[in-house]
């Protein structure tokens, strides 16, 4: 068990509030959390690069950036995480920071698969059946 798992991968206020905003037009509720996941999906490949290239300041950004779109859009488990790193980044503990990078691609994958059953799923998407 991780420090993480108590959180849901999905805030249900934030989900709800973004369905019911959405609720005119639900592919764009489709299209607002694939956006998230193919913004994700290139910061998380930035980190990679950015760790492996040694470029703190790039690495500091990204995991500010990708800490910014999951507290927007309501992934909780993953806006924690990011939260612990952008704290030791802020705190220069860059190494320990990096240490959760395999925690935020496994959190990443679940919350991907996540969003697939509660959003995907749940919303009438005829002419998208292979999201």
């Amino acid at each position: 068990m991780t420090q993480f798992e108590n959180y849901p991968f999905l805030n249900s206020t934030t989900f709800a509030m973004l369905k019911k905003s959405t609720a005119g037009k639900p592919e764009f509720l489709v299209e607002l959390f694939q956006s998230f996941i193919d913004d994700s999906k290139e910061l998380m490949l930035e980190l990679d690069n950015c760790k492996a290239e040694k470029n703190l300041e790039s690495y500091y950004t990204s995991v500010h950036t990708l800490k910014g779109l999951c507290g927007t859009i309501g992934c909780t488990r993953m806006f924690e995480v990011l939260k612990t790193m952008d704290k030791l980044n802020k705190g220069s503990e860059f190494e320990d920071s990096m240490s959760y990078l395999p925690e935020l691609k496994t959190v990443f994958a679940e919350t991907s698969e996540a969003i697939k059953l509660e959003v995907f799923s749940t919303v009438d998407q005829p002419n998208n059946e292979n999201t």
